[in-house]
């Protein structure tokens, strides 16, 4: 019969292997190729360009996008069948945040599709090609923005779950504390993005990475160790 050590263990090694295996995969696919590939920053006419030529996996992205997040609630609910037992309070806090990035992300795509649908006429048949794309992209500038900024959910997301996990024992406090360092990073991050908005702030990656590193660094930890014994668990345990 399988221990509830076990149990908890096979839980978050399926939640992580879900961040790991399909979130991690989908974000890198939509951002780090279909929105490169895609869009042109200041130059409305090339990125009408691109997503009319790429308008299948454009779309494709969309839906991605909105699979990946639901993916990313579930993996969340997922450790939280086995961190929330720590602290109820903890666990809301952590549920919240991830209802509001849902109804964010929906909005964001919306945005993204009227992008579309604006360089094919669905929109505003009025408009001449110039005007075409320079809605299209200041949409498509509106949803990237907005990505940015949506940064700040994820952080306050990490934060009490980070928290939850310090507490737990189930775990090394300093994977609790990675995951604390991780959400403290997305929202210095995002203060940095909406304060000193440029042009060429999405080019600045090094916190961002940090930040990715060490929630990263968190969830691969259990996805091979699992979680800790309930009987061996000390509050003390570092590696």
């Amino acid at each position: 019969m399988e221990s509830r050590a076990e149990s908890n263990s096979r839980i978050v090694r399926i939640a992580a292997s879900l961040f790991f295996f399909l979130c991690v995969p989908m974000s890198i696919w939509e951002t780090g190729y279909v929105h490169a590939k895609v869009f042109v920053l200041q130059d409305p006419a090339a990125t009408a360009t691109n997503l009319t030529a790429n308008e299948f996996i454009f779309r494709v992205s969309i839906i991605s996008h909105i699979i990946g997040n639901v993916i990313f609630i579930l993996m969340v609910m997922l450790f939280l069948k086995v961190f929330s037992p720590v602290d109820k309070h903890l666990s809301r806090l952590v549920v919240i945040p991830l209802a509001a990035q849902l109804a964010i992300v929906f909005a964001l795509e919306i945005l993204n599709y009227a992008a579309v649908m604006t360089l094919k006429s669905d929109a505003r048949a009025t408009f001449d090609v110039a005007q075409q794309q320079e809605a299209a992209y200041f949409l498509l500038r509106l949803a990237r923005l907005g990505v940015g900024a949506d940064k700040i959910i994820f952080g306050l997301c990490l934060i009490p779950f980070g928290m939850l996990v310090y507490k737990s024992g189930f775990a090394p406090r300093v994977i609790g504390i990675f995951m604390i360092v991780g959400g403290v990073g997305y929202l210095i991050d995002t203060t940095l993005y909406v304060v000193l908005q440029r042009a060429d702030y999405l080019t600045i990656q090094t916190l961002k990475l940090y930040s990715s590193a060490c929630y990263s660094l968190s969830f691969l930890w259990f996805l091979i160790k699992g979680v800790r014994d309930e009987k061996n668990n000390a509050p003390a345990y570092l590696i």
